[in-house]
C-alpha cells in the first residue's frame, strides 16, 4: 500500500512539473520573437556606432597587449614607455578591454583580428578600416633572450608609418 501512495506522489509530482513547464513555455515562448528583434536591432545600432567610431579615431594607432604574467611587465615596463606618444596603449585583462568608453569598439576590433597569432597586437585605423598585425614571435623571443628592442620597436614603428596597399576591384 505504502508503495502505491508512494508511486501515485510520484506521479502528481511529474504531472505538476510537467503543467510547470509547459506554462513555463507557452509564457516565454510569445516573447522571443521580440527578444530576436531587440537583438537585431541593438546590433544593427552596434555596428553603426562602430563605423562612426572607426570615422572618428581614423589614423589612430594602437598597441594591444594582454595580462599573460610572464609578458605583462615587459610589455609595460620596457616596450610602452618606449612607444610614440600618440600610440594608444590597449590593455587586455582575459576579455575585458581596458579603453575607457570605447572599451567595446576596441574589443570588436580585436576580435576581428585576421590572423590570430597572439598578443601584442598591433592595430590602426586608416579610412574606417582597420589594419593589424601581431608582433608576437618578436616580442617573445626579445623578451625571453633579454635581447635589445630596437628590432621590435623599428618593427613596431615601420607598421605603424606604412601606408596600406589597396588592391584594385
Amino acid at each position: 500500500m505504502e508503495r502505491l501512495i508512494q508511486k501515485i506522489k510520484d506521479t502528481i509530482l511529474i504531472g505538476i512539473g510537467i503543467v510547470a513547464i509547459g506554462l513555463f513555455i507557452l509564457i516565454i515562448l510569445p516573447t522571443v520573437p521580440f527578444f530576436l528583434i531587440y537583438g537585431h536591432f541593438s546590433d544593427k545600432k552596434f555596428q553603426e556606432n562602430y563605423k562612426l567610431f572607426l570615422e572618428r579615431m581614423n589614423g589612430a594607432r594602437f598597441f594591444c597587449y594582454n595580462s599573460r604574467k610572464s609578458s605583462v611587465e615587459f610589455a609595460r615596463e620596457v616596450i610602452v614607455p618606449e612607444l610614440d606618444p600618440s600610440v594608444r596603449v590597449v590593455f587586455v585583462d582575459g576579455k575585458k578591454v581596458d579603453f575607457g568608453a570605447d572599451s567595446q569598439y576596441v574589443s570588436k576590433m580585436l576580435y576581428s583580428v585576421k590572423e590570430r597569432k597572439g598578443f601584442p597586437y598591433l592595430l590602426k585605423i586608416e579610412d574606417a578600416q582597420v589594419i593589424d598585425t601581431s608582433v608576437n614571435n618578436q616580442f617573445y623571443s626579445i623578451m625571453i633572450g633579454q635581447k635589445p628592442t630596437a628590432p621590435l620597436l623599428d618593427r613596431i614603428n615601420a607598421f605603424f608609418s606604412s601606408t596600406p596597399t589597396v588592391s584594385p576591384n
